[in-house]
C-alpha cells in the first residue's frame, strides 16, 4: 500500500509539474529560513553553556536613582568582594571583574594591543576556561602575573612554552607568564586575550586602593558563584539593602543577583524591571520564521483545495472499492510528506548556499553542520511538522467526497473551500504587509536617530587611546602634530566621543532638592577641546589661556542646565564636594552614548591629569593617507609601548546602530519572503482559475470581452483580498511598532502614509503577479479554448 501511495505521489508530482514546482520552491524557501532562524535561536539559547558552574553563578548588580529616574548599573563597590568572602556562608567563590580594556603587551620585539581584564584569583576556578599549562591554583595567585588565551600565546612566543616567559604590560609592569587558557568559545559572554590579577591593579593604581573602603559608587563588576544547593533568590533578598547598612548617606540603592543564565538574553532594566533584552529579537525572529514556514504551508494548502476537482474522482473510486476515509487521509498526507521532504532536500541547499550571506547581520558564528545528528534531527522535524500542517486541510477536505457524488460528474467546490482559501490569501498578506511596514518604520527609527543633532562635528575627527607614555609626552606630541599643517585641533580627554568613562554623584548647587540623587556625566578635557570635537555652545564660552581661573570653571550641557534650573546658566556657581565652580558656557547636548537616548546631564571640566582619548581635528582639505603617514611616527616616537592605531568619530557614531541595522535588514529580507512566497502561490491560484475557466473565457472572447475585462475577471478578486489584507495589518502593524518604539526614549512617530506605501506595494504587486496569468489567458485564441475538455 505504501509503495503505491508513494508512485501516486511522484506520478501527480510529475503531471503538475507547475503546481508542483511552486509548492516545492515555496516550501523549500520557508523550510531554509526557519531553519537559519531556528539555528540563530539555539546559538542564543546555549550562551555560556559549556561554563560548568552557569546555574549557581550570578553578577552583582544595584538598582539606584539619578536625576529622578530609576536605573540599574552593573558596576559595584570594591568593598563587596571581602564583604562576599567572609559574611556570607551561601557563597563559594567571589571575584572582581574590570570592564575589557586595551592594553599593550611587549615580548621582545613584539609589541601588540590587546583586550584583557583585571580579575581574582578564584575566577577561574569559578568559570569554565580550561588551561592548556600552568596551575588553575597558581595561575593567578601573584600580582605580577598574567594568563594569556592560546592564540595569544602563539602570537607572542610561538611555540616555544610560554609560561615563565616576562611581557612587559603598558609599558610599565613586569608580568609573568603563569598559565594558558584554551581559546574561548563565541558564545561566551566573558571575552579576552589574557588575565592579570586584581591584586596589581590595587598596588599600582591610587583611585582603585582608595576605592576599597568606598561603598558608593562602582569601580567594577563582582561575579560570586554559590555552594550547591543554595538559593539564589534567597541571597539576593538577603544583600538586598547591604548598601545602605553600609553607609547611611546612600538612598534608594539596592543589590540584587543577576543570574549567569540571563547574562545574554535578560540585561535590559527600565525603571528597576528586567524588560528583556536580546530574548526580544529571538522572540521577534523566531514569531517570523514560524509566519514565513506558515505562509509556504498556506500555498500547499491553496493549492490542493483549488485543485480538489482534479482528484474528487480518484477519491470516488477509490472509496467504493473499498477505501476508507482513514486510508485515504493516510495517502495525502503522505503525499504532502513526499513533497516536503523533497522541499526539505532543496531547503539544505538553500540553507549553505545563504548562510555564508548573512555573516555581517548576527550570523557569522552560526554553523550549519550536516553530520551533527541533533541538528539533523531537529531539521527533519521541522520537515515532518511541514508537511503535516501543509496537507492537514487537504488531506481531511478531499477525504470528505461523497463517491456518489464525485462519479456522477466534476463536484463543483463547496462555499467553505472557497471562502477558507479566501481567508487563507488574506492571512498571507495580511503578514506579508504587517513586515513590510515593520521595516519602513525600523529603517525610519534608524533614520531619525542618526540625523538627530548630535552637538559636535565628527567628520573629520580622529582618536586615538591614551597611554601612560602619552600622558606625560603629551605637549611635545601636541605640538609635533600641529607642526606637520594637517590638523586644525589637537586636544584630550577623559572620554572618547561615543563613551563616557565618569559620571559622579557629588554635585550641588543653590536651590537643589537635598533628597534628589545626581550623577553628572563627567568630561574632563585640555584647552582647544571645543575645537577639536566641532562642539556647538548655545551660549558663554569655552576653556581659554587667558582666564587663569578656568581650572575652577565648569562647562554644562544643556539636560545640566535644565536640571539645575538656571535661566541663565552662565555666571551661576555649582559645588564638587567642597570645590566650587565657575559656569562659564553651555554646549548643546552632545550624543555620547546611546543615540536613542534622550542626553544625561554633563560637564566638562579643565583637567589635564585624567587622560584616556587624544583628538585630533583634520583640516578639510588634509590628504588622509599621507597624514597618517607623517603622524604615525609621531606616536611610535612619543607611544614606544603601543602600536600606533586610529579610529574615525564618524565611525565609531555609526557603530551604535549596528544591532538596528542588523534587525531592519533581516526584517527587509523577511518582508521580501513573505511577499515572494505569497505571489508563487497567488501565481499557482490564478494559473489553476484560468486553466478552469478556459471555456468560459473562450465564450466571453467570441462574445466580445476585450483583453482588459477578461483580465479583470480574473484579477479583481484577488486584488480585493489583498485590500482587505491591508485593512487588517495595518491596525496589527501599529499596535506591534508601536510598542517596539516604546523601548526608545528618541523615537518617531508613525504617520499614516506609512501604512498606504505598503499597501500601494502590496496591491501593486499582487496585481503584476496575477496579470502575467491573466493576460496570458486573456491573449489566447478562444478557437483552443473552446475545443478543451
Amino acid at each position: 500500500m505504501l509503495k503505491n501511495y508513494f508512485k501516486i505521489a511522484w506520478r501527480n508530482l510529475l503531471k503538475n509539474r507547475t503546481f508542483s514546482f511552486i509548492n516545492i520552491v515555496g516550501l523549500a524557501v520557508g523550510m531554509a529560513f526557519t531553519i537559519i532562524i531556528g539555528l540563530w535561536i539555539q546559538y542564543q539559547y546555549l550562551f555560556d553553556d559549556f561554563q560548568v558552574n552557569k546555574s549557581r553563578i550570578a553578577l552583582l548588580v544595584r538598582h539606584g536613582m539619578s536625576n529622578e529616574e530609576k536605573i540599574t548599573r552593573t558596576s559595584s563597590p570594591l568593598p563587596l568582594y571581602e564583604e562576599l568572602q567572609s559574611g556570607y556562608p551561601e557563597v563559594k567563590r567571589v571575584t572582581r571583574m574590570s570592564w575589557l580594556d586595551e592594553h599593550s603587551l611587549i615580548a621582545g620585539e613584539k609589541k601588540f594591543n590587546k583586550q584583557g581584564i583585571y580579575v581574582d584569583p578564584d575566577f577561574l576556578k569559578m568559570f569554565s576556561f580550561p588551561l592548556i599549562s600552568g596551575n588553575i591554583e597558581k595561575a593567578l595567585a601573584l600580582p605580577n602575573s598574567v594568563v594569556l588565551t592560546e592564540t595569544l600565546a602563539k602570537t607572542l612566543f610561538g611555540s616555544a612554552n610560554p609560561v615563565g616567559k616576562i611581557i612587559k604590560l603598558d609599558n610599565q609592569h613586569n608580568v609573568m607568564v603563569s598559565a594558558v587558557v584554551k581559546d574561548l568559545p563565541k558564545n561566551t559572554s566573558i571575552s579576552f586575550d589574557f588575565l592579570v590579577p586584581f591584586e596589581l591593579r590595587v598596588r599600582t593604581e591610587d583611585w582603585v586602593k582608595r576605592s576599597l573602603t568606598q561603598w558608593s559608587g562602582g569601580s567594577s563588576r563582582t561575579a560570586v558563584e554559590l555552594k550547591e544547593g543554595a538559593s539564589m533568590d534567597a541571597l539576593s533578598k538577603k544583600l538586598r539593602p547591604l548598601l545602605q547598612e553600609k553607609n547611611k548617606d546612600i538612598r534608594s540603592e539596592f543589590l540584587f543577583l543577576h543570574p549567569m543564565e540571563k547574562w545574554n538574553l535578560y540585561d535590559d532594566y527600565k525603571d528597576w524591571i528586567n524588560t528583556g533584552g536580546k530574548i526580544e529579537y529571538v522572540r521577534l525572529f523566531g514569531t517570523i520564521g514560524i509566519f514565513v514556514l506558515l505562509i509556504a504551508c498556506i500555498n500547499f494548502m491553496n493549492l490542493a483545495t483549488a485543485r480538489s476537482e482534479k482528484r474528487a474522482r480518484e477519491v470516488g473510486i477509490r472509496k467504493s472499492i473499498g477505501s476508507r476515509r482513514k486510508h485515504l487521509i493516510v495517502q495525502f498526507l503522505g503525499e504532502s510528506l513526499f513533497t516536503a521532504f523533497l522541499a526539505f532536500l532543496l531547503s539544505l541547499v538553500i540553507v549553505v548556499i545563504v548562510l555564508p550571506l548573512l555573516k555581517e547581520l548576527d550570523f557569522e558564528n552560526i554553523k550549519f553542520n550536516l553530520t551533527d545528528l541533533s541538528v539533523m534531527f531537529s531539521v527533519l522535524c521541522i520537515c515532518i511538522v511541514t508537511g503535516l500542517i501543509a496537507g492537514s486541510y487537504p488531506a481531511f477536505y478531499l477525504s470528505s467526497f461523497v463517491p456518489v457524488k464525485v462519479l456522477k460528474g466534476v463536484v463543483a467546490q463547496g462555499k467553505g473551500a472557497v471562502s477558507f482559501r479566501k481567508i487563507l490569501v488574506v492571512l498571507q498578506f495580511t503578514i506579508s504587509i504587517t513586515l513590510i511596514v515593520s521595516t519602513v518604520l525600523v529603517f525610519r527609527q534608524i533614520e531619525h536617530a542618526r540625523s538627530r543633532s548630535i552637538g559636535y562635528n565628527p567628520n573629520n575627527l580622529i582618536s586615538v587611546n591614551g597611554t601612560d607614555d602619552l600622558a606625560q609626552n603629551y605637549r611635545i606630541l601636541k605640538q609635533d602634530l600641529l607642526n606637520t599643517g594637517s590638523f586644525e585641533a589637537v586636544s584630550k580627554s577623559s572620554s572618547s566621543m561615543t563613551n563616557i568613562n565618569n559620571d559622579w554623584g557629588d554635585f550641588n548647587w543653590e536651590g537643589k532638592d537635598p533628597n534628589l540623587s545626581v550623577s553628572l556625566d563627567v568630561v574632563m578635557v585640555d584647552h582647544d577641546y571645543e575645537k577639536a570635537a566641532g562642539m556647538k555652545f548655545k551660549e558663554g564660552r569655552t576653556f581659554s589661556r587667558a582666564f587663569k581661573t578656568d581650572s575652577d570653571a565648569v562647562i554644562l550641557n544643556e539636560s545640566a542646565a535644565k536640571l539645575m534650573g538656571f535661566k541663565n546658566p552662565v555666571g551661576e556657581t555649582i559645588k564638587h564636594g567642597d570645590r566650587v565652580l565657575n559656569v562659564i558656557g553651555v554646549t548643546e547636548n552632545v550624543v555620547i552614548e546611546d543615540a536613542f537616548k534622550f542626553v544625561n546631564p554633563s560637564v566638562i571640566l579643565l583637567r589635564e591629569d585624567h587622560f584616556s582619548t587624544v583628538l585630533l581635528r583634520l583640516k578639510a582639505n588634509a590628504d588622509l593617507q599621507k597624514t597618517i603617514a607623517i603622524i604615525k611616527p609621531i606616536f611610535e616616537k612619543h607611544n614606544p609601548s603601543l602600536s600606533f592605531e586610529y579610529k574615525f568619530a564618524d565611525e565609531e557614531f555609526a557603530r551604535k546602530f549596528d544591532m538596528e541595522n542588523k534587525v531592519a535588514k533581516l526584517s527587509g529580507i523577511f518582508a521580501v519572503l513573505t511577499i515572494f512566497i505569497s505571489c508563487l502561490g497567488l501565481f499557482g491560484l490564478t494559473a489553476f482559475m484560468a486553466e478552469r475557466r478556459t471555456k468560459e473565457i473562450g465564450i466571453r472572447k467570441v462574445l466580445g470581452a476585450s483583453i482588459a475585462n477578461v483580465w479583470l475577471l480574473l484579477s479583481k478578486e484577488f486584488v480585493l483580498l489583498v485590500i482587505i489584507s491591508c485593512l487588517i495589518a495595518s491596525p496589527v502593524a501599529f499596535l506591534l511598532m508601536n510598542n517596539w518604539l516604546q523601548k526608545y526614549e528618541y523615537r518617531i512617530e508613525i504617520e499614516p502614509w506609512v501604512f498606504v506605501i505598503a499597501g500601494v506595494l502590496a496591491v501593486v504587486i499582487a496585481i503584476v503577479t496575477v496579470s502575467f496569468q491573466a493576460i496570458k489567458a486573456a491573449v489566447s485564441n478562444p478557437v483552443k479554448s473552446l475545443r478543451t475538455e
